[in-house]
């Protein structure tokens, strides 16, 4: 299990990471990846400064936490709280709107998988 922790801690932390480095260089082209069409410089700046900002500081938030056996369970609860929360509510709303795409399948099954494995390590009696 001491494998395991950082691991997912660092996948996860890089995960968000990744996506808001992707938001803050070119933010209307990477929402238009999940399909949703945006324009113009304020729309940018509010999708640089939400998406890229917020996926940024918890991205290296649990990147910090898997860097420190004392901030493993820090940081996966942050993973199973953010990724729990973004999964399921993207699960509901596929089904309040009827939306499906591959997009948003992979996306779903990525944050629900964080969370899960989240939950799954955070049960463990193993220090760390």
């Amino acid at each position: 299990m001491r494998i395991l922790k950082p691991l997912v801690l660092s996948l996860s932390g890089l995960s968000f990471l990744g996506f808001g480095i992707a938001f803050l260089i070119a933010p209307i082209e990477t929402l238009a990846l999940a399909g949703v069409a945006t324009e113009g410089a304020i729309a940018a700046t509010e999708l640089r400064a939400f998406y890229g900002g917020v996926e940024v500081a918890l991205g290296s938030a649990i990147l910090f936490c898997a860097t420190r056996t004392s901030r493993w369970r820090d940081g996966l609860w942050l993973t199973l709280i953010c990724y729990g929360a973004i999964g399921l509510t993207r699960v509901v709303g596929m089904g309040i709107d009827g939306s499906d795409s591959f997009f948003l399948r992979v996306a779903a099954a990525t944050e629900i998988g964080f969370a899960l494995a989240a939950a799954l390590l955070l049960r463990t009696k193993q220090k760390g």
